[in-house]
């Protein structure tokens, strides 16, 4: 059902509004993270703004956000991109 971008560690050049990504949690839940934003704090470390929707590949359970995380925890939390061309269709 998902389309992933081939795997590779991601930068902060792939993380911008509308960015699309994931994890499979170990009982096959699925959180699909959508970037709102990309912004500096007041001491300049970038932090991501996402609405989360968490269920499973074939049924969503529930979403919620804004949710913010730094952009380095962002990529950790989130390791698979989502590749926008294919979720359009």
């Amino acid at each position: 059902m998902w389309a992933l971008r081939s795997k590779k560690e991601l930068t902060a050049d792939d993380v911008r509004k509308g960015s699309v990504f994931r994890v499979v949690r170990g009982d096959n839940m699925v959180e699909t993270a959508t970037v709102l934003a990309v912004t500096p704090d007041s001491c300049g470390i970038p932090h991501v703004s996402y609405e989360v929707s968490i269920g499973r590949e074939d049924h969503q359970v529930f979403t919620e956000g804004p949710r913010v995380l730094s952009l380095s925890s962002f990529t950790q939390h989130y390791p698979e991109q989502l590749d926008p061309e294919q979720l359009a269709s």
